[in-house]
């Protein structure tokens, strides 16, 4: 019942703890008679108490610590994946602060405690008390001044509703402009080079970046992507920076998704859902559109896993057709999906079907045609725009141009070309996204000659140019002829 730092503590002090675990008013989230003692023994015995309370009042467990901490850890809690633990922890303060420390919000979270209580301790009095809340990633705090102002009510509001949302099944979630972003990067190597590039995409998307973690490693964990310890850092800086989405560099699996957000509490996305995020909001004709949005189905479906009410059984029974378990509202979203995925597969071929059409009658007009290409913000829609004249939408951004968009340019007298900008490539491009834009990828395995733009200012600029170079192989536009155009010379520095 007790446990922690009884060396040295009189026995007549344990019998008044012990005394407290008589029921409690279950209407309080703590009592004024249980504050009253635990501050009153606390300052006596120069070491913080903790006590552990259940929902149903019932005082469970008592902890003492030192004179700095008591350690929430060492008391064992059932944990659940989908809800909070039906556990409160109120423990007492002697630094003349109720501010609640890192180690309390860590424990918040690792216990899916109820909320955690700080109470600052004056004169062996109870004075301003704190709560904290899981909210998200973070946490959300309350201070009062003292027992009396305590709005016991509003606090069990805040755990109910906390609890409802933990409840909610889990989704591929999208990215939103005011998310604060923490990237993460399991690699043996190369992580700083990774997390550069994803730093870019995910402010491409719009986040705000607030730090990042890496760890080396030759195989991410099947369950989490990361180790334990580093779940634990990461669940930390959450709390530090006030996060609310998680992007990993690496590619995910449904299951790692799901125990990741259930162990963090917050908004879990990959590369490949960063990039297709990215594709979605610069798509701007209707086949761009039609090709993302097969792209996240494909992309999705895999994914799918049910949790909580996701699994439960739809259809079957009295009023139905058949009777039975029914079917599961996880196989009936697939199903859907599949139904989609169909349904936007046939719309893109007719489409293809037309652009096929046009690129025949380019042939039969014995026009050339050239395509450019290059890895993504090198700058291939700038040097569109200065050979034709034209107006492409050209941003420092990577994938700002997504459309192919086809120009007429005149080499010399007589000399006449179909120019067409290209959607950038990317290393590690999701290969759903290279499977919806095959039609418009379409144009490069049909140009007569290739121009390779070349970010020369980039310090990957090697890797770079070996993605394109392989993602043309895949293509089957390998052999093609290919002029190498070195951008962004300008940006570099001479040394010396």
């Amino acid at each position: 019942m007790i446990y922690g730092n009884t060396v040295g503590v009189k026995k007549s002090v344990l019998k008044r703890l012990e005394d407290l675990t008589e029921n409690r008013e279950k209407n309080y989230v703590v009592d004024e008679i249980l504050l009253n003692e635990i501050c009153a023994v606390s300052d006596k015995i120069n070491r913080e108490i903790c006590v552990f309370i259940s929902r149903a009042g019932r005082l469970l467990s008592i902890g003492i610590g030192d004179n700095a901490t008591v350690s929430a850890e060492e008391y064992n809690i059932r944990r659940s994946t989908d809800k909070l633990s039906g556990v409160r922890c109120i423990h007492t303060h002697l630094n003349g602060s109720s501010m609640l420390s890192q180690p309390d919000l860590t424990a918040l979270h690792r216990l899916r405690l109820d909320t955690v209580g700080a109470v600052c301790v004056i004169g062996g009095r109870p004075a301003d008390i704190s709560f904290a809340f899981i909210a998200g990633g973070g946490v959300e705090m309350v201070r009062y001044k003292d027992f009396l102002h305590i709005d016991h009510s509003a606090v069990f509001k805040k755990i109910n509703s906390v609890e409802k949302a933990m409840a909610k099944p889990a989704q591929l979630k999208t990215v939103k402009d005011s998310d604060r972003a923490l990237l993460v990067c399991v690699s043996e190597s190369g992580a700083e080079e990774f997390l550069k590039e994803l730093n870019n995409l995910a402010k491409t998307a719009g986040t705000t970046v607030v730090g990042s973690i890496i760890q080396t490693k030759a195989i991410p964990d099947k369950n989490f992507c990361v180790g334990s310890g580093k779940l634990d850092e990461i669940r930390a800086l959450i709390v530090e920076k006030n996060a609310d989405l998680l992007i990993f560099d690496n590619e995910l699996s449904g299951l790692q998704l799901k125990n990741i957000e259930e162990a963090l509490g917050i908004s879990v996305i990959d590369r490949a859902m960063l990039i297709l995020e990215i594709f979605a909001r610069h798509a701007v004709s209707n086949e761009g559109k039609l090709q993302v949005e097969l792209a996240k189905l494909k992309y999705t479906l895999p994914k799918l896993l049910g949790q909580g009410k996701a699994l439960s059984r739809i259809g079957g029974g009295a009023g139905t057709a058949t009777k039975g378990s029914g079917e599961t509202k996880l196989e009936t979203d697939r199903r859907h999906i599949k139904r989609t995925i169909f349904e936007l597969s046939e719309r893109i071929e007719k489409l293809k079907r037309e652009r096929e059409m046009r690129r025949e009658s380019r042939q039969n007009n014995q026009k050339k045609t050239a395509a450019i290409v290059g890895y993504t913000n090198a700058g291939k829609s700038t040097l569109m725009n200065a050979l034709s004249k034209s107006s492409v939408k050209a941003e420092d951004k990577l994938f700002a141009t997504l459309d192919p968009v086809t120009r007429k340019i005149w080499a010399d007298v007589g000399k006449e070309y179909l120019l067409t900008d290209t959607v950038g490539f990317i290393d590690r491009l999701p290969h759903e996204l290279v499977d919806a834009f095959r039609s418009t990828l379409e144009e490069v395995t049909q140009a007569d000659i290739l121009i390779h733009v070349v970010d020369y200012s980039n310090p990957s600029m090697l890797r770079q140019y070996n993605v394109v170079l392989d993602v043309l192989k895949s293509l089957g536009a390998g052999e093609k002829p290919i002029i190498t155009v070195y951008n962004k010379t300008d940006k570099i520095i001479p040394e010396g």
